[in-house]
């Protein structure tokens, strides 16, 4: 049931501090048996999996059982006896919050039945819980251990998470854009393990794309992420693309996008030397987008001084022929995803006016600084 020979999921134990298992669930009850045999069993499903109590009754016959809605509190965990001393879940986020808030507050091993192949729940350094009727945010490690049985993988989560890791690509070109041209600092080896990671599990079609690399490279992904690999423009815009109902498809629209606007602007963008964009507008309309204020989004904006934008668009010319060509590949790329899940568009459909409105405003909802933020201020972005 341990780890393959994948080159893929050699690098997610490197970045893994947990034990990670492929194979059927069944085993698990042995395996964590002969790791905590006096161990008292609190099992947390979520309503999604609440159909599976049977299932994990007979792998842990002994385990309390739990069954989490999207609200209840996680104070509901500290009525359970004391004779809890290891914790495993099988379901959402919500409830994989829950049970590493729960394991983390009483020091107890937590162990994840995977659900989710596009969660970012399992790596994330804190989790999101409910408590006292109020969403809080608290530390917690990942879980020690994560047992990935491919039947057990929501489908849904499975097509989201090869478009998230399709959509890696851009990631990566938009952030070897800014390392030359914003002297942007990031981890080589890790930009190498993603771009690796990406082709091993998108270079064939969905449908017959091995599962285990598919969890792979996005456990690899969330993994990064939450080690501080930069969060890219194109990961932005996709979450943005996710709460307009894009679902498992949100990756593809945003590669989709993305690669369109990089390869016109690195075919024909010129710097627009008097232009100045409209940036209170811009804010007005991008704090609507995001459902946040304008004070909260103005706050965080950078613009860069007049000589330094000219110094920028000095630099792209010297290298626009390299980003045209990658920027090539880009559309290609995208075209190519569109070939194999473009079948589940009428499943998760979102109006063209929408996916370009939350593409114009990407400057001003992303993080940091970045390509489509020059854009906007070199006078490109205004459309």
């Amino acid at each position: 049931m341990r780890l393959t020979d994948s080159s893929v999921q050699k690098m997610v134990q490197s970045k893994y501090q947990g034990e990670l298992f492929f194979g059927n669930a069944e085993e698990a009850g042995d395996i964590l048996a002969k790791k905590y045999p006096f161990a008292g069993v609190l099992l947390l499903l979520s309503l999604q999996t609440a159909d599976k109590f049977s299932f994990f009754r007979k792998i842990f016959p002994t385990a309390t059982v739990m069954v989490l809605l999207p609200r209840d509190g996680a104070e509901n965990l500290f009525a359970l006896p004391d004779d809890v001393s290891l914790v495993l879940c099988y379901g959402e986020d919500y409830a994989l919050f829950a049970a590493r808030y729960f394991a983390a507050v009483r020091g107890l091993p937590c162990a994840v039945f995977a659900y989710d192949a596009s969660s970012r729940a399992l790596a994330q350094g804190e989790t999101e819980v409910v408590v006292g009727g109020e969403a809080a945010r608290y530390p917690a490690k990942p879980a020690e251990y994560v047992f990935a049985d491919m039947t057990l993988l929501d489908k849904t989560g499975l097509l989201a998470a090869y478009t998230d890791t399709a959509l890696l690509r851009v990631s990566l070109f938009e952030l070897r854009f800014d390392g030359i041209i914003l002297q942007t600092a990031y981890d080589r080896e890790t930009y190498e393990e993603l771009s690796a990671a990406a082709a091993e599990c998108t270079d064939v079609p969905f449908a017959v794309a091995e599962r285990r690399k598919i969890f792979s490279a996005a456990f690899l992904a969330s993994l990064c992420r939450a080690q501080g690999f930069p969060k890219s423009e194109a990961e932005t815009l996709a979450e943005n693309y996710r709460r307009l109902g894009a679902g498992p498809l949100a990756g593809f629209y945003a590669m989709d996008k993305l690669s369109k606007v990089y390869n016109v602007f690195f075919t024909c963008g010129k710097y627009r030397k008097y232009y100045t964009p409209p940036y209170h507008a811009r804010i007005r309309q991008a704090a609507g987008l995001y459902k946040t204020s304008e004070e909260a989004l103005s706050a965080r904006q950078t613009v860069p001084p007049v000589e330094k934008l000219a110094l920028y668009a000095q630099v792209l010319e010297s290298v626009r022929a390299d980003f045209l060509s990658a920027s090539q590949e880009l559309l290609r790329r995208a075209a190519w995803i569109e070939d194999n899940v473009g079948a589940y568009r009428e499943k998760f459909p979102v109006e063209n006016r929408l996916l370009n409105a939350a593409l114009k405003y990407l400057p001003e909802g992303h993080a940091a600084y970045g390509l489509t933020a020059l854009m906007r201020d070199l006078g490109l972005f205004d459309f």
